[in-house]
């Protein structure tokens, strides 16, 4: 009888299943703005729309005595609402005590095409006001969609500090130098070199040598790369270069920080279809993405089209992260990749990644090595390239990658090097995903009980004592650190 192992079901994303809120800033400078009510709502968001810049008109029979200190920085209308006074504004707030009223101007802006917001009304509004951190030019805007407005708050104070923290000062540098060294690159190159900078560093530098040191660096940078364009050449020199990414086992939180990094570099990111939505969306907003997924036994990306897209994207200038699930020398063909640049002429450098095959079964409290019942372990694929099935190595515990479609035959190999046919194993797919399933089982079962459980590729059997270990005394222990965390999203 199979046994399922206990998963966790990590969620990535909030509770609420309504599409996200999409974060825009307006300028409100000069444009009208209406408020309608002048109670305390009313007063704070007067004060907001005015420090924007906005044209802003308040209507309310009465107001609060704070607006005296805003007299001629707006436009006061002493008496109720009446249909119209939104005429030609932009935006329009809703913050009477009278719910009836609040609902009948949200109907008309509704009408109007005029973006409204009724507070306290989540389903009344358009639009919603976030906490904004703000330090010169740099602002941050934190939105719990009304749930939790306190923590929006303490949100914005930590980034209000950290924005404090050279990063605006950072970003007045860059803005400064930008348009004096626009003149001087061509577009796509500027677009490139802006991108390609290395932004933490950067910063850092700041912080710790001062704005000076940091703009000696910036310039020196500026002039290699116009050095670079103007000479003969240039055609090579413009070339960009390759980084391969281990994206590690599948959850969020489990790549480098180094990756992470780098993929805040990017500006052409090729990708597995293993790899986690949330590191797609840790690469900038103008970076090319390029899905590369492959399926075992089902249509796929070939692995020299995938050589030759590397390519072409470096040749073109980008700085191409090859993000690929677990880590890309694991089973991952990063050093065909590798030889594909050289040949090239481009230049690679490699992040390595938390590997699938260690992660999964650790992450299920199961140990690849444990006193006692294994000193030595190996990684091996279910099938090699020309269609063979793996032999089973001479150690104390394996783990089999991928070994979906090949498992009849590799349970088999394993009988025939005298593995006993009670020997433990534990089936995982998608491990350390909200995706994750699996059983434990052995060896003479495993076909059998994966049959009944319906588990799918992705997926990884461990073989050996320690999947015994592990089922009596670490499906609890195992989870103390691991339970309920989210992703980079989370």
């Amino acid at each position: 009888m199979c046994r399922p192992l206990r998963t966790k079901l990590v969620p990535m994303n909030g509770t609420d299943e309504r599409p996200p809120l999409h974060p825009i800033f307006l300028d409100l400078s000069d444009r009208p703005v209406l408020v309608v009510g002048a109670g305390a709502v009313g007063i704070r968001k007067s004060r907001e729309f005015l420090e924007c810049g906005a044209r802003l008109k308040v209507v309310s029979p009465e107001f609060h005595p704070e607006f005296a200190a805003l007299e001629g920085s707006f436009q006061k209308i002493e008496r109720p609402w009446l249909p119209g006074d939104e005429s030609g504004c932009r935006l329009v707030v809703a913050a009477t005590s009278d719910p009836d009223v609040n609902r009948a101007i949200y109907a008309i802006c509704s009408q109007r095409g005029i973006l409204c917001n009724v507070t306290d009304v989540p389903p009344l509004c358009d639009w919603q006001a976030a906490a904004v951190a703000r330090v010169g030019r740099s602002q941050v805007a934190v939105s719990t969609r009304g749930g939790a407005p306190s923590l929006a708050s303490l949100a914005r104070r930590e980034f209000q500090d950290w924005l404090s923290d050279g990063f605006s000062e950072l970003v007045d540098l860059f803005a400064r130098l930008r348009e004096e060294y626009k003149p001087r690159m061509a577009n796509a190159d500027r677009e490139r070199f802006w991108k390609t900078l290395p932004a933490s560093d950067l910063l850092e530098l700041l912080k710790r040598d001062g704005a000076a040191a940091c703009e000696s660096r910036i310039r020196s940078l500026a002039d290699a790369e116009i050095a670079k364009t103007d000479s003969v050449a240039a055609p090579a020199a413009r070339k960009g270069r390759v980084v391969l990414v281990g994206a590690g086992p599948g959850h969020p939180d489990l790549v480098t920080r180094l990756g992470l990094k780098i993929l805040g570099r990017a500006t052409a990111l090729v990708h597995d279809r293993l790899v986690p939505d949330e590191l797609l969306k840790a690469v900038p907003t103008s970076c090319e993405l390029h899905p590369v997924g492959k399926t075992g036994f089902g249509k796929s990306h070939g692995q020299e089209d995938i050589n030759a897209l590397i390519v072409e994207l470096a040749n073109a200038g980008h700085l191409v992260v090859r993000l690929k699930g677990g880590d890309s020398f694991v089973f991952g063909r990063g050093g065909e990749e590798i030889e594909a640049c050289e040949a090239a002429g481009i230049p690679v450098e490699i992040v390595p990644g938390v590997s699938a095959s260690l992660a999964v079964p650790a992450w299920h409290g199961i140990p690849i090595t444990h006193r006692g019942l294994s000193r030595s372990f190996a990684v091996v694929s279910g099938f090699h390239a020309d269609g063979t099935v793996a032999r089973i190595p001479d150690v104390e515990t394996v783990i089999v990658m991928m070994p979906l479609h090949s498992l009849e035959s590799v349970r088999l190999r394993f009988l025939e090097a005298g593995w006993d046919p009670s020997t433990p194993c534990a089936a995982i797919h998608a491990g350390t995903t909200p995706d994750e399933a699996g059983v434990f089982s052995t060896l003479d079962k495993i076909d059998q009980d994966l049959a009944r459980a319906g588990l799918a590729s992705p997926m990884m059997v461990v073989v050996g004592k320690v999947v015994g270990w592990a089922a009596q005394h670490a499906p609890d222990a195992a989870r103390l650190h691991t339970l309920g965390r989210g992703g980079l999203a989370g």
